[in-house]
């Protein structure tokens, strides 16, 4: 019972903290910082070099963000000579305030800058930052930079021993841990898709919570995605991606088919549904055995709930019924997936590599020129952020004005738009205010007491990197803390000095917003109309490679690639609308309709997903007419992308007053989609299905873009193939009465 419930604990430790990243870097920051300062408290070291020392192992945990153990030691390199040639900086020009100022922001506009360069980059752009402002808040002097230097080499040495001696992590390590996070995410995906099926009660609110689920286990994907981009662990890691695709692709189809079934009342109300549904339920909660376990036990308790194929499955609504193709469809890409500790024997050899023809689609954050564009104008407005800082901050406090340059420096970490940097900054002020009050407490409470004001530093260090980045508020309330147990044990905390940080925060994000509004500004339209031009143009690559690929069966397949660029262009698309969609954003037409915008764009994505899970199991020869199908429909869908980019480029700024649309979440829209044949579909079939309704979602997108647009140029429907029926929900359903054409002609053509 004890090992159960601990497993169970751990379980829902890894599924909060996907391959335990977060957990990691606090441990190293917390062990690397204690470790600097017991060394150089061993080799009694005056405070200043305490302080220089805990301050830059703390900053290695905060610069270095890459995934793979070997990018990590790189990037922790490169910081030690660039740490050490900024803090002699500083401490060179101390006693020449004016010069230090001028030379901070040169230092400010070349650490933005080498964000070009991507996430080593961003951290090397912190080493180099932090150094400077390390020196101008312990006033370092030139004479005294030896022991200076000497504690920046104490902490990287301990940050290192830290990192690689006490309990080291290789990537085969990181990556089994990133596959138990994974397993555990589709765990609590079937728990809830189980108990949706049992019930038949509360869909709406069962849904919701089903689509969360299906949320987080999509974001442990691209975290191994990304993984493994950064550097494969071994030859045989290639082969992983399709199959972490294809169970994910078969979840998700799981799951709308099951919201589909149970949401139709004919589906709840019938006997011989609620027996379906019932043995379902059964099928799915023994595949729950499937993907944690992995071991021969749980693959015959999976093994004894198979239905044995159509003949043996219960009668009932056709809706419920089709939901046992996918739970075998899930059942065999767990099988092909395998357990994480897989033998050697079992593994899938490599596929080929992708030809220049359509596999090697470039990824968003790694475009050079947009990266470049981005980091140049950002550059001169954290330099004109950080000019105002200083000059406010100075009249403010002479001694205390870096803490107005640090703040206007973080709001513009990761944020491109003028209300992604309102945003932060508004979480900033936020975590500032109650982590003052919160350090207030504390030290009240502990008094003087030495050690006891050290476990609660370590203890706000460990909560400021564990705690997730989209809780910035969290983030900055535990900085502010760490801040104020600081300020005791050196003898300077004081009610003025924390009124005095909320002050100099108050106006370094108040310079931020400023610089953001007035310098190179870019608003949240233009922003999001960027990424979404980018998402289109990713999907656009995608569908010529479809219509490329039915042609040429020798072609060697990257689909999931392309479709992992688009979930990537997705995320860049939802991060840059995050003001329009907040909850405390008070213009809610706006906000409706880029939650509507989102939703559709998921949709697409969705199809285009399954339709790169389905890609990559096509069998090497195609029929001729179902390959001319496939590229006729792919065709449509291009022309569809086109006259969307279109639409998105050239579309008013000011949005017409048109009824606000009504937000449902992806999963929700998509079970509405009508269902097309009793049968299961063919490979060629479900291509077309997919290109088709992802062609109807992006009609509906181009209405939502613009209410007063025309259609495109074409019908999702051709002519002679077009059935006039009333349809509720618009474009969808056309699309799959579309599909259900092609679909026959294809089974016909196999048939001769």
């Amino acid at each position: 019972m004890v090992a159960r419930t601990t497993t169970s604990l751990w379980d829902r430790f890894a599924a909060f903290d996907p391959g335990l990243v977060r957990l990691t870097s606090a441990m190293r920051a917390v062990l690397g910082t204690a470790a600097a300062l017991a060394v150089l408290t061993a080799l009694r070291a005056p405070e200043t070099a305490l302080v220089v020392g805990g301050f830059t192992a703390m900053t290695t945990s905060l610069a270095v963000s890459d995934l793979h153990p070997r990018n990590q030691l790189i990037t922790l390199g490169l910081g030690v000579p660039l740490s050490l040639a900024s803090l002699a900086a500083g401490a060179a020009l101390t006693p020449y305030p004016t010069a230090a100022k001028l030379v901070f922001l040169v230092v400010i506009y070349l650490a933005v800058q080498a964000r070009r360069f991507g996430p080593r980059g961003l951290g090397l752009g912190i080493f180099g930052f932090m150094a400077f402002l390390l020196s101008q808040f312990t006033q370092a002097r030139a004479d005294r930079l030896p022991e200076l230097g000497a504690s920046v080499l104490v902490a990287f040495g301990a940050v290192t021993a830290v990192w690689y001696c006490v309990g080291p992590i290789t990537a085969s390590r990181a990556l089994r841990r990133l596959r138990h996070a994974f397993d555990v995410r589709l765990h609590d995906v079937l728990r809830d898709t189980a108990a949706m099926v049992a019930t038949g009660r509360d869909v709406d609110t069962r849904s919701r919570s089903l689509q969360d689920r299906l949320d987080t286990l999509h974001a442990s994907v691209l975290l191994i995605e990304d993984f493994l981009d950064e550097r494969a662990v071994d030859e045989d890691t290639e082969a992983l991606l399709p199959h972490l695709s294809r169970v994910e692709v078969a979840a998700q189809r799981l799951a709308v088919l099951t919201v589909r079934a149970v949401r139709t009342p004919a589906a709840r109300n019938d006997l011989a549904g609620r027996t379906a549904r019932q043995r379902l339920a059964r099928r799915i909660r023994a595949l729950r055995h499937q993907p944690t376990g992995g071991t021969t036990c749980a693959a015959e308790r999976c093994a004894e709930g198979y239905e044995g194929g159509p003949a043996n499955r219960p009668t009932g609504s056709a809706l419920v019924l089709d939901c046992f193709p996918a739970v075998d469809e899930l059942t065999e890409a767990l099988r092909v997936l395998g357990p994480r500790d897989r033998p050697a024997g079992r593994r899938t050899p490599p596929r080929k590599p992708a030809s220049p023809t359509f596999g090697a689609l470039p990824r968003r954050d790694t475009d050079t020129a947009s990266l470049k564009r981005g980091a140049t104008r950002q550059a001169f407005q954290v330099t004109a952020a950080s000019a105002l800082a200083i000059a406010g901050g100075h009249l403010l406090s002479p001694h205390l004005w870096y803490w107005a340059v640090a703040a206007s420096w973080v709001v513009f970490i990761k944020n491109e738009s003028t209300g992604e940097v309102l945003l932060q900054s508004l979480r900033r002020l936020a975590g500032t205010v109650l982590g003052v009050v919160f350090g207030y407490g504390l030290a009240a409470l502990v008094g003087g007491d030495g050690p006891g004001l050290l476990i609660l530093l370590l203890l706000c260090m460990f909560g400021m990197f564990y705690t997730p980045s989209q809780a910035y508020w969290a983030v900055t309330f535990f900085i502010t803390g760490t801040l104020g147990m600081l300020l005791a044990l050196m003898d300077t905390f004081s009610t003025h000095v924390l009124l005095l940080r909320v002050q100099e925060t108050a106006l370094g994000v108040s310079c931020g917003i400023l610089a953001a509004v007035l310098v190179l500004p870019t608003t949240v339209r233009r922003a999001s109309d960027e990424e979404l031009v980018g998402f289109l143009r990713v999907l656009d690559r995608l569908l010529r490679a479809v219509a490329a690929g039915s042609t040429d069966t020798k072609t060697p397949t990257s689909w999931v690639r392309a479709a992992h660029d688009l979930d990537q262009a997705l995320e860049s698309f939802r991060k840059a609308c995050l003001p329009l969609t907040h909850p405390l954003n008070p213009q809610r037409r706006r906000r409706h309709r880029a939650c509507h915008l989102l939703e559709l764009l998921e949709a697409s994505a969705y199809h285009a997903r399954s339709l790169a899970a389905t890609a990559e199991r096509l069998p090497a020869g195609h029929v001729p007419e179902c390959a001319a199908r496939l590229t006729a429909a792919a065709d449509r869908a291009h022309e569809t992308v086109t006259h969307l980019i279109r639409v998105t480029g050239h579309r008013p700024e000011s949005a017409p007053q048109t009824a606000r649309p009504t937000v449902i979440r992806a999963l929700a829209l998509l079970s509405e989609e009508q269902r097309v044949s009793r049968n299961w579909p063919s490979p060629e079939h479900r291509l077309l299905l997919h290109i088709n309704r992802l062609d109807a979602t992006l009609t509906a997108l181009v209405r939502a873009l613009d209410p007063l647009a025309s259609d495109p140029d074409r019908t999702t429907v051709a002519p002679s193939e077009s059935v006039d029926i009333p349809l509720p929900h618009g474009p969808v359903q056309a699309a799959a009465v579309s599909c259900a054409v092609l679909a026959d002609r294809c089974e016909r053509a196999q048939a001769r």
